[in-house]
């Protein structure tokens, strides 16, 4: 595998894990390879595990869990290495790609996961239900200009082949405004830093270890959004009329795909949400949202 070099040298590795999502490289996929492995997956059977926090679909298949059985699809302690699926191994590009970028000792779980059109996550930290955090991977393997990430307030574009650290502790979400499943190969390990998941193989010379201490999203991943105009707010607060426990999800979706528009704040999204249920009159909305707030930031 040959992979483009980005940054400079590596520096000596930090001693903290980075706490701001980056981005790492660019890999050189063979796009040949990657088509027939895409091809293939799109027979795989995708569980809906997570379902709170998607507005649309975001289904995902398990290449590694704790016991190596494809029923075994959400995120739990456990000691050791983390054992691979039936479906990771009927994937040899990614499991190629899998073994010559990194340290599998460490791998806990490895998913394919599709996000379809127009859906959007909800807000949400990740690992509050695990004693300790894990260093999350992306790499984006389907995706288009029109598919949006967020850290807190900054949304950006993962692109096609580009490796990112994601600091899942974060508040983070996902927009899709594209016609086709955006799908991304999703890694977590359990290391203390991001450096201990590669392999001494991969070509460290385009890791600046050192830049991902106290990386950041690079500016050229940054999508702009518009000012959000005057009376905006307000019209927004207005679908209090139409809000219902059946539209629920309909409602929320369109307060998130603002939030990747606008410039709103990501706390916005659950603080819109929550004036539109208060405005409805709707007691048991308004304690659906608070409990949804709860379980997406704040504790499961």
């Amino acid at each position: 595998m040959s992979v483009m070099t980005h940054g400079t040298a590596p520096a000596p590795a930090p001693a903290a894990a980075p706490k701001r999502t980056t981005k790492i490289t660019s890999l050189d996929l063979d796009a040949e390879r990657l088509a027939e492995d895409l091809r293939r997956a799109e027979g795989f059977a995708y569980n809906d595990s997570y379902s709170e926090f998607i507005c649309g679909a975001w289904r995902s298949c398990m290449l590694w869990n704790r016991s190596g059985d494809l029923a075994d699809t959400r995120l739990e302690d456990f000691s050791g290495p983390g054992r691979i699926t039936p479906y990771g191994a009927q994937l040899p590009y990614l499991f190629e790609v899998i073994g010559d970028v990194f340290q599998t000792e460490s791998l806990k779980f490895a998913r394919l996961a599709r996000l379809t059109p127009g859906s959007v996550l909800v807000p949400h930290r990740d690992y509050l239900e695990l004693e300790d955090d894990l260093i999350r991977i992306h790499l984006p393997i389907q995706t288009s200009r029109d598919c949006y990430s967020s850290e807190d307030d900054t949304i950006y574009q993962m692109r096609h082949g580009e490796l990112w650290f994601l600091d899942a502790t974060r508040p983070h979400s996902a927009a899709s405004f594209t016609d086709r499943d955006r799908v991304h190969l999703i890694l977590d390990f359990a290391v203390d830093d991001v450096s201990e998941v590669f392999t001494e193989g991969f070509e460290q010379t385009c890791l600046d270890l050192h830049g991902l201490s106290g990386g950041e999203v690079p500016p050229d991943n940054i999508v702009t959004r518009a000012e959000l105009l005057p009376g905006e707010r307000e019209s927004y607060v207005a679908l209090a009329g139409v809000l219902s426990t059946e539209n629920y999800e309909d409602v929320l979706a369109m307060v998130i795909k603002k939030f990747f528009k606008s410039e709103l704040a990501v706390t916005d999204v659950f603080g819109w949400f929550g004036r539109i249920a208060e405005a409805s009159g709707q007691p048991e909305l308004v304690a659906r949202v608070r409990r949804h707030e709860e379980h997406c930031l704040v504790r499961r």
